[in-house]
């Protein structure tokens, strides 16, 4: 619902005097509120009748479940509640003050749990309090910005047109189809890992999953930055300047994707001895094929947006949920047939290609999105990026297996990267802009 949340705000704001995000943040902000009722309902009828009548609890440890029941639901009633919040911040693009809100509970969090190893009295109840306060701070505080910030836009107005809450409930599951689809996919290949192997190539699997997600928050952050961007571009009078963020972000996303990804391709199996001290088989295989894959939907990282902003997501979440979803009889097929142990990340990298065709084509169709621009802008200059950083692999053979030796090619490799994003990644304005903003920032330290 999140992001469901801010993209409805956020083409409002693209509508400018047109838009009305008033009555578009109460819409949703009465949805949530119902979802939140739902959940207390069955969470205190339900919820505590299964506590009482069928889980398998010590008498004693009773009360302890149902207050862990009560703290539970009042942290999620919370989080749930600050979606619309959230979303307005977003589409405000304040993205400093919710950073700066999330180092501040962590930093709260880690005091107080670091605390209740001193407390006496029961921990299990203290630990559900101090769970449910780091969950209240974020809505608390999102409520009094956005009180401040933007107080006739939060100000309660009942919206009476019911084809508003089926049209923003319907864009909803349709991206909730989609999210099913990847967690899906990730369950079920596990399972069917764990069919024909081992819980042992199952570890392998999911270490690579954490190094590939590690890798992807950088792609993440650039996303989040430039969403509101692309929507609100998309959703006024701009729709040229949002195909043209979809192009560059997309190669940018590229860029910044490539610059940790290769060093750690090639210093994989160093990279996991030093951070496992046994590494399960095949951790290897599945790492490199798993940021192959990450690389390839990175060239794709603004169409989602640009979908997204039209508001013509059916088509886009059922063959994003199918190209996914099929991965799973793909590899049960060849796995019974003999195929190699990373022969699901090959089914995984393939549907990666299809949704990125898919998306394209789709684009063309319901946008004024063109293919010739995609290749100039995006998809060659990150071709010859990637063509140009190849020499690295038959440098890295001059370094040795040493903690010295990885920091060190890492950071030749960084550089190296840089140099060839620099000359056949970006084009003159671009190259000026970055000679701008290093002279600025030399000037800066010097003065």
């Amino acid at each position: 619902m999140a992001s469901v949340t801010y993209r409805y705000i956020v083409v409002e704001f693209g509508k400018g005097e047109h838009g009305n995000p008033r009555k578009v943040f109460n819409t949703v902000m009465l949805i949530h509120v119902t979802l939140v009722l739902l959940l207390i309902l069955i969470g205190e009828t339900l919820g505590i009748y299964y506590i009482k009548n069928i889980a398998n609890f010590n008498i004693e440890k009773i009360e302890d479940a149902i207050f862990i029941l009560h703290m539970s639901l009042l942290a999620t009633s919370l989080n749930i509640l600050s979606i619309p919040y959230n979303g307005l911040i977003i589409a405000r693009e304040k993205f400093v003050f919710t950073a700066i809100v999330e180092i501040g509970r962590s930093i709260l969090k880690l005091v107080l749990v670091i605390g209740l190893t001193y407390f006496l009295g029961n921990r299990l109840k203290a630990f559900s309090s101090i769970i449910t306060l780091y969950s209240a701070i974020l809505p608390i505080c999102l409520f009094i910005y956005c009180r401040i910030k933007d107080k006739e836009i939060i100000k309660w107005q009942l919206n009476k047109n019911c084809s508003d809450y089926s049209g923003i409930l319907e864009f909803a599951f349709w991206i909730m189809i989609g999210a099913l689809a990847s967690i899906g996919q990730n369950q079920g290949s596990n399972m069917i890992i764990n069919l024909f192997f081992s819980t042992v190539v199952n570890a392998a699997f999911g270490i690579a999953f954490q190094i590939n997600g590690y890798v992807m928050m950088f792609v993440q952050s650039l996303n989040q930055a430039t969403v509101p961007q692309i929507m609100k571009n998309q959703s006024g009078d701009n729709p040229a300047r949002s195909l043209s963020l979809v192009y560059y972000i997309s190669k940018y996303a590229f860029f910044i994707m490539l610059l940790p990804t290769l060093p750690l391709i090639l210093n994989m199996d160093f990279v996991l001895k030093i951070w496992l001290k046994d590494v399960p088989p095949y951790t290897n295989n599945f790492a490199i094929l798993l940021l192959v894959c990450g690389l390839i939907r990175s060239i794709g990282a603004g169409f989602d947006a640009s979908i997204q902003a039209t508001g013509k997501i059916r088509a886009n979440q059922i063959f994003y949920s199918l190209a996914y979803l099929s991965v799973l009889p793909a590899t049960f097929i060849l796995y019974s047939l003999g195929a190699p142990i990373y022969t699901v990340i090959l089914c995984l990298i393939i549907s990666a290609i299809s949704i990125l065709i898919f998306q394209i084509n789709y684009l063309v169709r319901i946008t004024n999105f063109t293919v010739k621009e995609y290749l100039h802008h995006t998809a060659w200059p990150c071709l010859t990026v990637l063509v140009a950083a190849l020499p690295l692999v038959v440098i890295r053979q001059l370094w040795a297996e040493t903690l010295f030796g990885f920091f060190t090619f890492s950071i030749t490799a960084i550089i190296w990267i840089l140099i060839d994003i620099y000359i056949f990644g970006l084009v003159k304005t671009e190259q000026k802009k970055v000679i701008h903003l290093s002279k600025k920032l030399a000037n800066k330290f010097t003065n």
